[in-house]
C-alpha cells in the first residue's frame, strides 16, 4: 500500500484514477485540484508517487510546478498526464525529472503498471539512501571522540535518538559539547545531503523583534520591513532547530514556541496565512528546567512537550581517560605533525577542567601559540595547569550551607567565581571568557544573571 497524490483539475479523471488505484491496487489516494493544494499536501504528508496533470486550466501548469516538487523531494516519482498528446511537453517533463508519462486515455492496466514501476524504483532508491544514511550517521556520531564508558554510552544514545524525530532535551555543563551532540541528530535528505541545522541562542530571542526572528515577516509588516523575510523555523524546514541555553528564553516567547511545536506551522508578522513547517526541535540547558518550572520561570506545558528524550552529557572530569585522545586530536587539527611530551599529557590529565572540552580546546590553542614545536611540553601550557589548580577562585571553595538547596548553592558559588574572576587582571571580556573556558556571549549572559558588570578596558 502506497500514498498516491493525484493533482488534476478534472474532477472526473480524478475520481476514475482514484477508483483504479484504491480498488484494484489498494493504495491510499490524496487529491488536489491545483498545485497550491498539492504543495500543502506534499509538505505535510509523505507521498510515494505524484500523478500530475501537465496542463491545468485555471492555475499553475504541472510543468511549472514540476521543478518546485523536484527541489522539495528529488526522489519522488512523478507521473505526468495529459488529455492531449503534446510531444514537446512530454519531452520537457521527462527532461525536468518526471518519472513517466501516462496519457489520460491509457488503460487502467497501463496506469497500474506505471505506478508499480515507480514504486519499485522508489523502494530501491530508499534502500540505497538508507544504507548511505546509516554510514553518514555513524560517522557523525564518531565525532563524539573518546573510548571511555561515558563516551561510548553517549554515542549509542545519540544513534538511537537519531532514528526518532521526537524532541531532545540536552543537559550539560558549559563546554561539554551540547551543540555538537545536537548536530549529530541532523537528519539526511532524500538526496543524501544533510538537512538544515539552525542554532538559536535563546537569550537573544527577546524584545520586539523576537517574533520576526523566529517566524519571519512580510514586506511592510512594520517600519523598515522593506522585504519579506523567512523566520528561523522556515529556514530549518525539514531539519533541526536547536535552542541553546533554553532556560534564558523569555516566558512570552516560550508560549509562542509551544504553539509552533504543537501545530507545526508558523504565521509571519503582517500575515494571517499559516505556513506548514516540518522540523525537529532539540534544546540544551545547563540549568534544570524542572526546577525553573517549579519557580514559575519556565512554562510547564513547554517543558512537558520538550522533555521526551532527555540526554545528560558527561563532564570532562567524568571521562578523564579521554583527555589524552582529545588533546591529541585538537593538536592535530591545529598543527598536524606536532605532539605532546609525556609530562604535558600527564599535566593535562591531572587538571580539573572546570570549562570542560571547550577549555581543553582553548588550552591547546594557547599552547600551540606559545610553543616553538614540534613537541609541546609542560612549559607551553597555561600557568594554571602547571600549578595544578583551575584559573581562579581557589579562595572560593564550594560548600553547602545548612538549610540551602543544591541549586541555590550552585548559583551562589557561580556568583563567587565570577566576582573573583572580575577582580583578576584582564585586558578584555573576550580574554576573560577564554581563560574561563566559556563563550564570550555565555559569559555576558551569566554576568547579567548575577547582576555583575565587567570593567571595559578598551575591548
Amino acid at each position: 500500500m502506497a500514498d498516491i497524490l493525484i493533482c488534476d483539475d478534472d474532477s472526473t479523471f480524478q475520481l476514475a484514477t482514484k477508483l483504479v488505484l484504491t480498488k484494484q491496487a489498494g493504495h491510499r489516494c490524496h487529491t488536489a485540484k491545483n498545485t497550491d493544494e498539492a504543495w500543502v499536501i506534499l509538505k505535510k504528508q509523505k507521498i510515494d508517487v505524484l500523478l500530475l496533470d501537465i496542463e491545468m486550466r485555471t492555475h499553475e501548469e504541472g510543468l511549472e510546478f514540476l521543478p518546485r516538487v523536484r527541489e522539495l523531494d528529488p526522489d519522488l516519482p512523478i507521473i505526468m498526464s495529459s488529455g492531449k498528446t503534446d510531444l514537446e511537453s512530454v519531452r520537457r517533463a521527462l527532461r525536468e525529472g518526471a518519472w513517466d508519462y501516462s496519457p489520460k486515455g491509457a488503460s487502467p492496466d497501463d496506469l497500474l503498471h506505471s505506478v508499480s514501476q515507480a514504486l519499485q524504483h522508489l523502494k530501491d532508491r530508499r534502500e540505497v539512501l538508507l544504507s548511505q544514511a546509516e554510514i553518514r550517521r555513524a560517522a557523525r556520531h564518531d565525532s563524539i571522540l573518546g573510548e571511555s564508558e561515558p563516551a561510548r554510552r553517549l554515542r549509542t544514545t545519540l544513534e538511537r535518538f537519531s532514528k526518532s524525530d521526537a524532541p531532545v532535551l540536552i543537559y550539560g555543563e558549559t563546554g561539554t559539547g551540547k551543540e555538537l551532540a545536537a548536530r549529530s541528530l541532523r537528519p539526511t535528505r532524500a538526496d543524501g545531503s544533510l538537512a538544515p541545522f539552525v542554532a538559536v541562542d535563546s537569550a537573544t530571542i527577546q524584545g520586539t523583534m523576537a517574533e520576526s526572528i523566529l517566524f519571519g515577516h512580510e514586506k511592510g509588516a512594520f517600519t523598515g520591513a522593506d522585504k519579506t523575510v523567512r523566520g528561523l523555523f522556515e529556514e530549518a524546514d525539514g531539519g533541526v532547530v536547536f535552542f541553546d541555553e533554553l532556560s534564558n528564553m523569555p516566558l512570552a516567547i516560550q508560549q509562542k514556541l509551544l504553539r509552533v511545536i504543537q501545530e507545526k506551522e508558523v504565521v509571519r508578522l503582517g500575515s494571517h496565512r499559516p505556513i506548514p513547517v516540518q522540523f525537529r526541535v532539540v534544546c540544551a540547558s545547563n540549568q534544570e528546567l524542572e526546577k525553573l518550572v517549579a519557580e514559575g520561570r519556565f512554562q510547564a506545558d513547554l517543558y512537558q512537550r520538550l522533555n521526551v528524550l532527555p540526554l545528560r552529557l558527561p563532564s570532562l572530569p567524568e571521562r578523564r581517560e579521554d583527555i589524552p585522545l582529545l588533546a591529541s586530536e585538537f593538536l592535530r587539527r591545529a598543527r598536524g605533525g606536532w605532539s605532546f611530551s609525556a609530562e604535558a599529557i600527564q599535566c593535562l590529565s591531572d587538571y580539573s577542567w572546570p570549562g570542560n572540552i571547550r577549555e581543553l580546546q582553548n588550552v591547546i590553542s594557547y599552547a600551540v601559540t606559545m610553543a616553538d614545536g614540534p613537541e609541546l611540553d609542560v612549559g607551553d601550557l597555561p600557568e594554571r595547569l602547571r600549578a595544578g589548580v583551575p584559573l581562579i577562585l581557589s579562595a572560593a571553595e564550594p560548600s553547602l550551607p545548612a538549610n540551602t538547596g543544591f541549586y541555590s548553592s550552585v548559583l551562589d558559588y557561580e556568583a563567587k567565581l565570577l566576582k573573583s574572576a572580575l577582580q583578576t587582571p584582564y585586558r578584555s571580556v573576550s580574554e576573560l571568557a577564554e581563560r574561563l573556558g566559556m563563550d564570550r556571549s555565555h559569559l555576558y549572559t551569566k554576568l547579567k544573571q548575577h547582576g555583575l558588570k565587567p570593567q571595559r578596558r578598551g575591548e
